[in-house]
Order: C-alpha cells, then sequence, then structure tokens
C-alpha cells in the first residue's frame, strides 16, 4: 500500500501527543493513529506507549489489540485511537476504535467506521471491528482531531493513482489543521 502522514504538534509545544504506526505483510496491512490526550509530554508518552504495544501485537483481532493497549495505558492520560486492518487476500478493511479519530474514504462503497466512546487506558467499553468489503484505489483518510471534520480535498485527485498521498496529507493538515497536536494518514 501506499501512504502519506503529517503529525504536527500544538504550536509552543515540542513534542506531540499525536502518533501512527503502519506495519505491513504479505497478506495485510495494519494502520494505527492514536491521540493521547491533552497535548506535551503526558500525552506523547501515552501515544507513544500505546503505538509501542500495537507494535508488539500485530497478529491479533483489532479489538484484542486495544485491549492490549488499554492495559498498556494505564496510569497515563490515556488516548483515543482507531486501527485499520486492510486484508490484500480477501478484498477487505476492518476498523476498531475508541474516541473522536476521524475516518473518510474515498471509494466505491460506503464505508462508515464506528468509534466506541471511551478512552484507552482510562474507560473503555466494549468494542467491536466493523468489516468492509473494499476495491483496489479506495483511499482512506484517519485524522486526529487536531483535523477539521470538515475538510475537503477533491475525490477525483486523491483517487488518481499518480496523485502523491504525502502531497495530500500536507495539503489537509496545512488548510485545516487547527491550533492542537494534529496527524492526518492517507492510505491507498
Amino acid at each position: 500500500m501506499k501512504y502519506g502522514a503529517v503529525t504536527r504538534s500544538k504550536p509552543g509545544n515540542e513534542l506531540s501527543g499525536d502518533t501512527y504506526f503502519f506495519h505491513e505483510d504479505s497478506t495485510s496491512t495494519l494502520v494505527a493513529m492514536i491521540d493521547g490526550l491533552g497535548s506535551g509530554h503526558a500525552a506523547h508518552e501515552a501515544a507513544q506507549r500505546a503505538r509501542q504495544a500495537v507494535s508488539e501485537h500485530t497478529d491479533i483481532a483489532l479489538t484484542d489489540i486495544l485491549q492490549q493497549c488499554h492495559k498498556a495505558l494505564r496510569g497515563t492520560r490515556g488516548a483515543v485511537m482507531m486501527l485499520m486492518r486492510v486484508d490484500h487476500e480477501q478484498q477487505g478493511v476492518g476498523f476498531a476504535g475508541v474516541g473522536n479519530i476521524g475516518v473518510r474514504v474515498f471509494g466505491d462503497t460506503s464505508i462508515k467506521p464506528l468509534s466506541r466512546n471511551g478512552i484507552v487506558g482510562y474507560r473503555m467499553n466494549n468494542t467491536r471491528e466493523f468489516k468492509y468489503a473494499y476495491t483496489k484505489g479506495d483511499v482512506f483518510v484517519l485524522h486526529s482531531d487536531g483535523i477539521s471534520t470538515r475538510f475537503t480535498v477533491e475525490p477525483d485527485w486523491v483517487r488518481d493513482p499518480a496523485t502523491d498521498l504525502q502531497e495530500v496529507a500536507t495539503e489537509i493538515a496545512d488548510n485545516f489543521g487547527k491550533d492542537d497536536d494534529m496527524t492526518v494518514i492517507v492510505v491507498r
């Protein structure tokens, strides 16, 4: 898969409370979007712990990864997260999330993953994985609350195989970023 990503800390902070993770093997791609609550050092620490937990458990179910992150984040500020796994062999995509991570899909199929209320590491209700079929060429945009949910990009440009996804991520961050930690990931 191809991707572009932008992460920026809140103006005035050295560290960002947002991070992301990619893991690709011969059959699937796992993407994690993580937003430590608040900003600064404590948010950064929570996000990095979650990232580490995801990296150690890439081969288990998405809901189980969230449970591992929940354990790893106890005693921290906590985080909100979205996990996405693309199964290349089955042409399927699964999502599991907790909190307000945004997902937008540019494709032929209506994909609207839901995220459960809660905070990973503090209060996490039963999580659920939502599975969908996807078409090769679909583009997935995951973003933290540091990006306005009202962002707009030209769908034909985003879906064009010649479009550089790093350019798409940068345009979204530059034009729709807020005064907060921000991360946007664009995956095709």
